[in-house]
C-alpha cells in the first residue's frame, strides 16, 4: 500500500485519502477517453462499412459488363473441324458449315549446306509480304497492311545462322529455322501469318532469293502459302487466317480440320444459366451489403448490442443513395425498366430475393433487354449507329445525331460538335453526353436519328461507390472529421494528464504535512499527559 502514515506514526492514511481524491480529479479524464475510444469504435466501424462498399463495387462492377448477361453458348457438330465462339451480339440460330481447306503459312528453303556456317552473300536481305497471281506470268501484289523488312547480311552474320538469328532478331511477320535433313542442312524461312496475301518474295542475297513474279528463285517452296476455305449455308467463303471473326456476326470461328465436303451445324443459343447466375451474384452482392449496414446501425433496447453507428447521418445518406438507384426505373428504351420485371425485389426484411419463375420468364420473352437494366448502353433508330462506350460523366437521355462530313468524320451529338476518334463521334465535354461514343457507318450525311442512352442499375451503383469512396467522398470526410477529433481529445487528455500530475503532488505535499503535524501534535499530548500524571502524583 505504501507509506500510511507517513513513517512517524500519526496514523493517517495519506494514500487512501488522496488515491480517493485523485478518482474525483480523473473524472474529465474518464470522460475524455471514453469519448476517444467511441470514436475509434466508429472509425473500425468505418473501416468494415468501406470494406463491404467495395466488395459490392467488386460485384457490381463485373456486372456492368453487357458480357455477364448477353452471354450464348456456341455448339458444334463437328469440333475436330471447327469450334466456336460469341461475343454475345449473334443472332441466335443454327448455320451449316463445311471446311474445305485450311489457312495454311508459306515456308521456303535453301537447298542446303553440309553446315551451318556455310557462306553467304553479303548485303541486304529484303523480304516482303503480298501475293502472287495464280498464273504465270505470276504478278506480285504487296500486302499493304505489312511494311517490307530489310535485314543487313555483312560479314559479321552472312552464314546461314547468322541470316537466321539475323531474321529472328527482327521480331517480324517472318521466322527463320534451320533443319538438318541427315545430309544437308536446309535454311526454312517461314511466313507468320496463314493467307495468300501472306506470301514471301525474297531478294537482295543471291542464295535466298524467291520472287515467281521473276523467275528468279534459288529458294524452293517447300509448304505454299494457303486460305481458308468454307461454306457457309450453301455460301462460299475465302479468308486467309483460320480464326475468322467477319463472317457471321458476333461469332468467332476456329478452323481445325477439313470437314471431308460433309457440312456440320453451328449453333448459337442464349446461355439462361450464365444470366441467372450474374443476377444471383446481384442479389447475393447486395444482401451481404445490407446485412453489414443492418449490424452496424441496428437499436437494442437495452442499450448492450445496439450498432456502432447507430443514428450515424454518413450511414443513413450512404444508404439512402445506394436504395434511391435501386428503386428508380431504368429508361432503356426496351421493354424491361425495373428489377422486378426480372424477379428481383425486395422483402420486407430489406433483403432483396429472385424469383427464378419470373426471371427465366423475362429471358425467354426479353433476353436481350436484361443487359440494358444493369449495364451502360444505348440504342440508336439509325441501324448504322452503334455503341462503343461511354464515361462516368454521361448522362441518361435521349440525343440527336448528324453527320456533315465523312472525310474526315465529323458530325453533333445532342447538337453540340462531337470530337471524332476514327469511324467514331463522341460527345462533348461538358454537354450531357459527354463521353458517349458512337460508331458510325454507312455513307449518309445530315440528321442520322437518335441514340437513348441508359444506364443500368449495376452502372449506377458502381458511380455511386466510386463517388462514395473517393478522397473527397462523404465516408472520408466524416473519418477524417473523426481523426482529427481524436487528435484533439490526445491533446487534451496529455494536458489534464499533466494537470492531474501536479494536482496529485500537491494533495500529497499537504497531507505529508498535516500528518506531521498530527504527529507532532501527538507527541506534544504524550508529553502533556506525562507531566500531568506526574504532577498528579507528587500533590501528596
Amino acid at each position: 500500500m505504501g507509506i500510511s502514515s507517513a513513517g512517524i506514526g500519526s496514523g493517517l492514511d495519506v494514500n487512501g485519502i488522496v488515491t480517493s481524491l485523485m478518482g474525483i480529479e480523473q473524472k474529465p479524464l474518464t470522460a475524455v477517453t471514453k469519448q476517444k475510444t467511441d470514436y475509434q469504435s466508429q472509425i473500425s466501424a468505418y473501416g468494415t462499412l468501406k470494406s463491404s462498399l467495395a466488395t459490392f463495387q467488386t460485384a457490381v462492377s463485373a456486372l456492368t459488363n453487357a458480357s455477364k448477361f448477353n452471354a450464348q453458348i456456341v455448339t458444334s457438330g463437328n469440333t475436330s473441324a471447327f469450334t466456336a465462339t460469341s461475343d454475345g451480339s449473334a443472332t441466335i440460330g443454327d448455320y451449316a458449315i463445311t471446311v474445305s481447306q485450311l489457312a495454311k503459312s508459306q515456308k521456303l528453303a535453301t537447298a542446303g549446306s553440309s553446315s551451318i556456317t556455310a557462306p553467304v552473300d553479303t548485303g541486304t536481305l529484303s523480304i516482303s509480304f503480298g501475293s502472287y497471281a495464280a498464273a504465270s506470268p505470276y504478278g506480285f501484289t504487296g500486302n499493304t497492311a505489312k511494311t517490307p523488312l530489310s535485314i543487313t547480311i555483312d560479314s559479321s552474320n552472312n552464314t546461314l545462322a547468322g541470316v537466321r538469328d539475323a531474321i529472328n532478331a527482327s521480331n517480324s511477320s517472318v521466322s527463320a529455322t534451320i533443319v538438318n535433313n541427315g545430309t544437308l542442312n536446309q535454311l526454312v524461312i517461314t511466313s507468320k501469318d496463314t493467307g495468300e496475301v501472306n506470301s514471301l518474295q525474297i531478294s537482295g542475297i543471291s542464295q535466298l532469293a524467291y520472287d515467281p513474279s521473276t523467275g528468279v528463285n534459288t529458294m524452293g517452296q517447300i509448304q505454299a502459302a494457303k486460305n481458308a476455305k468454307l461454306n457457309v449455308d450453301g455460301i462460299d467463303v475465302v479468308k486467309a487466317s483460320n480464326s475468322i471473326t467477319d463472317v457471321i456476326s458476333g461469332v468467332t470461328l476456329n478452323l481445325l480440320a477439313t470437314s471431308g465436303g460433309v457440312s456440320a451445324n453451328l449453333g448459337v443459343a442464349s446461355n439462361q444459366d450464365a444470366v441467372t447466375a450474374s443476377v444471383n451474384a446481384f442479389v447475393t452482392s447486395y444482401n451481404s451489403l445490407d446485412t453489414t449496414l443492418r449490424n452496424l446501425t441496428k437499436y437494442d433496447p437495452t442499450g448492450k448490442a445496439s450498432g456502432v453507428l447507430l443514428g450515424d447521418a454518413t450511414t443513413r445518406t450512404l444508404m439512402s443513395q445506394i436504395k434511391s438507384v435501386m428503386s428508380k426505373a431504368v429508361t432503356s428504351g426496351g421493354n424491361l425498366t425495373s428489377l422486378s420485371q426480372i424477379g428481383v425485389s425486395f422483402q420486407v426484411s430489406g433483403q432483396l430475393s429472385l424469383d427464378s419463375t419470373k426471371l427465366s420468364a423475362a429471358m425467354t420473352s426479353n433476353f436481350s433487354d436484361i443487359a440494358t437494366l444493369f449495364t451502360a448502353s444505348a440504342k440508336a433508330t439509325d441501324g448504322q449507329i452503334s455503341y462503343s462506350t461511354s464515361s462516368s460523366k454521361t448522362q441518361a437521355g435521349t440525343y440527336a445525331v448528324s453527320v456533315s462530313s465523312y472525310s474526315p468524320l465529323a458530325g453533333t451529338i445532342n447538337g453540340v460538335a462531337a470530337t471524332t476518334n476514327g469511324t467514331s463521334l463522341v460527345g462533348a465535354v461538358g454537354d450531357a453526353s459527354e463521353g458517349l461514343s458512337l460508331n458510325i457507318a454507312g455513307t449518309s450525311t445530315g440528321a442520322r436519328g437518335t441514340v437513348n442512352f441508359s444506364i443500368g442499375y449495376a452502372a449506377q451503383l458502381n458511380n455511386v461507390i466510386t463517388n462514395l469512396l473517393s478522397t473527397t467522398g462523404i465516408l472520408s470526410s466524416r473519418t477524417d472529421g473523426i481523426n482529427s477529433s481524436i487528435t484533439r481529445l490526445d491533446k487534451q487528455a496529455e494536458s489534464i494528464t499533466m494537470r492531474l500530475t501536479a494536482i496529485e503532488k500537491r494533495y500529497r505535499d499537504q497531507f505529508t504535512r498535516l500528518d506531521v503535524l498530527m504527529a507532532s501534535m501527538s507527541t506534544t499530548s504524550t508529553f502533556m499527559t506525562q507531566q500531568i500524571a506526574s504532577i498528579n502524583a507528587n500533590k501528596y
